[in-house]
């Protein structure tokens, strides 16, 4: 149903007595309304989306220097994602930032990056030397 007929139109009065400038002004202002509280609406249903997920992760007991795996899956055409390659690294765990966030990095030359933990799992092989002070052997 069109919403002229829902919430019904300006009196024909009221309509008169406004140029096409005012028209427009109180056009563009009600717009910025609208926008300015959807923005707000939007934000705070992020906040609460986040809070939720980060109640509902279980984090494994990780430390600042362990190595580990990361979470990447790739899709490649006509391939079999069974047989693909879903974790990446190993990368070092350079920072934590609580609750249920890390930050890793591959080398000492790469940017690190921020990740969840619950996209990680530890690295039991072989891995490369750290070049952080606080070192797990």
């Amino acid at each position: 149903m069109p919403i002229d007929l829902v919430m019904g139109l300006l009196p024909d009065e009221a309509k008169e007595n406004m140029d096409n400038h005012e028209y427009l002004n109180k056009l563009q202002c009600d717009a910025s309304e609208a926008y300015q509280l959807a923005r707000k609406h939007l934000r705070a249903s992020a906040e609460r989306r986040e809070k939720e997920y980060d109640v509902r992760v279980t984090p494994e007991q990780f430390k600042v220097g362990d190595w580990v795996y990361y979470h990447y899956p790739r899709r490649y055409q006509s391939r079999s994602a069974k047989w693909q390659k879903s974790y990446i690294g190993p990368y070092l765990m350079v920072r934590m930032i609580e609750p249920v966030n890390c930050v890793l990095q591959k080398s000492v030359n790469t940017r690190p990056f921020v990740v969840q933990v619950d996209k990680l799992k530890i690295c039991h092989g072989e891995t490369p030397v750290s070049w952080i002070a606080c070192d797990r052997q």
